[in-house]
């Protein structure tokens, strides 16, 4: 089995998302988003609390709040999941 480090994470002010890995870790979600930008797919990470192999348990970050799940969504350019939002630059 691999040994490696990725979490994310929810600062304890919940305002701000941390990626905390090594590098096997940070290489494996490398590969991911090439996957995704290749195959216009989506993928989840998932600790394997949650049935999954690509994210790691253990809290890094003081105050933490470990996510479970990250799902990472492509959109072709001009494309919004939400037509009525907001761009993203506003």
């Amino acid at each position: 089995m691999d040994h490696k480090l990725l979490t994310f994470e929810l600062a304890a002010d919940h305002d701000r998302l941390e990626i905390h890995g090594d590098v096997a870790g940070l290489e494996e979600l490398s590969r991911t988003l090439e996957g995704v930008i290749r195959t216009r797919k989506h993928e989840h990470l998932m600790t394997p609390s949650w049935g999954g192999n690509e994210l790691t348990e253990e809290v890094q970050g003081v105050g933490g709040h470990l996510l479970n799940k990250v799902t990472i969504h492509i959109w072709e350019s001009g494309d919004r999941p939400f037509p009525d939002s907001p761009p993203s630059h506003l």
